[in-house]
């Protein structure tokens, strides 16, 4: 029952006329009613005044499939009880609960409820667990709490909008070499053959900054106590492998037909195991794309760096791509050399093989470009024979739900991720 000012001025006057006409009943009930709508406003002042609402993730940085525990709390920190409180809350489109049918994709469609509704005793706490499973790659912002309740004498009700800053990063999908039919022990012949130049300890050229990842092996002692820090030697015919990831966006050859967002897809997954492949295997890489991110005016580019957040900062980029192109592929590797560290080996990730991009590729072979091509079409790419490795890994039929086929037509389980890499550390799953 709500009370407004028409209420208010009705029981004023039962209330006058009450003591006009000496009627102690009618007066009282009019006295009553009116402390009761007193006590009642102040009540409802602070009813939600010392009342908390939080979101707590078991992960803010997560794979595709993997599942992650939503923790909604609410915590009473108010000296007076609340008899019924409601919470409005919802999980962005994008994520199903684990009790679905894991074939029911509809249901990613949908915004998952999260609301709940509670009666706190002053000082109590209370949670709820929703365990999702993160069926789109992306970036998830989960929006704003609505809390309403009713006062202690449950007369009247109070609304409060907390906007909170809460959101979740899903990676692509990644699967092991092995699983994308790329053979583990030589599969990329120009990368192999870079590992194979190793450093001649005897003819010490001088020494520099320890960095991440230098072998403890390689630390000049007498640099390091000379200059307080740790130094690494630095020998003569040293190379650092490095790689640096061409993906391509675009799905068609004309962009008015839009985006084919199976392949899309599935070319980010593939540049993604890339990646972790990379990391894994101690080669610096990169990543230059063709197409963008939000809120970012020209094409992404990730330079490659020995850093711990590296493969992080990679898999973020991937997971908020879009599939608008900026330019024409053939054009943009070209124009991107500029930027790329020189000896580095491109990884060209392509879900179409146009005459104008091979016509690209034999140009960067010609001017010395460590090159290998791996289309992501359906389709095996209709080129000639080229100087540089190609490999073709099509979408896999169950790519969506999880599995994948290797190229045998067995089932093959994705690469095995134990740790979600979140910023600043190292690393993704092993």
């Amino acid at each position: 029952m709500f009370f407004d000012e028409r209420w208010v001025t009705l029981l004023l006057f039962i209330t006058v006329v009450g003591v006009v006409l000496r009627a102690p009943a009618l007066t009282a009930l009019g006295v009553l009613s009116l402390a009761i709508i007193t006590a009642s406003n102040l009540l409802r002042r602070t009813v939600l005044k010392r009342v908390t609402y939080e979101r707590r993730f078991n992960e803010t940085r997560l794979f595709m499939g993997e599942v992650v525990e939503v923790s909604c709390n609410l915590t009473n920190r108010g000296r007076l009880p609340v008899v019924s409180l409601q919470v409005a809350d919802t999980a962005p489109p994008g994520f199903q609960r684990v009790d679905a049918p894991p074939d029911d994709v509809s249901a990613a469609e949908e915004r998952i409820n999260l609301g709940q509704m509670s009666a706190l005793k002053p000082g109590e706490h209370t949670a709820r667990v929703t365990r999702l499973r993160a069926m789109k790659r992306g970036y998830f912002a989960f929006g704003t709490a609505y809390l309403r309740a009713y006062d202690l004498l449950g007369l009247s009700q109070f609304e409060r909008v907390d906007v909170l800053a809460d959101s979740l990063i899903v990676y692509p999908r990644v699967f092991s070499l092995d699983a994308l039919g790329i053979p583990t022990r030589d599969p990329f012949g120009s990368l192999a053959a870079l590992r194979r130049l190793i450093e001649d300890p005897s003819r010490i050229m001088g020494a520099r900054d320890y960095r991440y990842g230098d072998s403890f092996r390689q630390l000049h002692w007498k640099a390091t106590a000379h200059a307080g820090r740790l130094q690494t030697r630095v020998c003569e015919h040293t190379s650092e492998p490095t790689a640096v990831i061409m993906l391509n966006v675009s799905t068609f050859r004309q962009d008015w037909r839009g985006t084919d967002v199976e392949r899309f897809e599935w070319a980010l997954s593939v540049a993604g195991s890339l990646a972790v492949w990379a990391g894994e295997s101690g080669i610096t890489v990169g990543l230059s794309s063709n197409g963008t991110a939000p809120y970012l005016p020209s094409a992404l580019r990730v330079r490659p760096r020995r850093v711990p957040n590296q493969l992080t900062h990679l898999l973020e980029s991937l997971a908020v791509m879009y599939s608008f192109a900026l330019s024409s592929f053939d054009i943009f590797l070209l124009t991107e050399q500029r930027h790329l560290p020189l000896g580095a080996t491109l990884l060209v990730v392509t879900p179409l093989v146009t005459p104008e991009i091979t016509a690209a590729l034999l140009r960067l072979h010609d001017l010395g470009k460590n090159l290998i091509l791996i289309s992501v079409d359906r389709e095996p790419p209709d080129v000639p024979e080229l100087p540089f490795a190609v490999f073709h890994v099509p979408p896999q039929k169950s790519f969506w739900s999880g599995g994948i086929w290797d190229a045998r037509g067995r089932p093959a389980e994705p690469v095995v991720l134990g740790h979600v890499p979140q910023t600043g550390e190292a690393g993704a799953r092993a």
